[in-house]
């Protein structure tokens, strides 16, 4: 039995049709979910005290601060180091 050519041309825009909406659906879900996160992101910024808008200078001023301790950190220990050289 054959089916009519323009019910099954409506059946198949129905079923994309539906398709799409549960994807837009899916999205949507993603979306509030990223939303509410980045929302919680900023808050925890902002808590720590640091401007979310700010946060890249702020990482990148932590990692100066970070490079320079280790550097002060590594010249200590040469020089430790160094005074234990005689004993050894």
């Amino acid at each position: 039995m054959s089916t009519d050519p323009h019910q099954q041309r409506l059946e198949d825009a129905i079923r994309r049709r539906d398709a799409a909406q549960r994807k837009v659906q899916q999205l949507q879900g993603r979306l509030s979910a990223a939303q509410d996160e980045k929302a919680n992101i900023e808050k925890e910024c902002t808590s720590r005290g640091v401007a979310p808008d700010k946060l890249d200078a702020a990482i990148s001023q932590l990692e100066r601060r970070y490079e320079a301790a280790v550097a002060a950190f590594e010249k200590d220990v040469a020089n430790v180091e160094g005074k234990l050289a005689p004993y050894s």
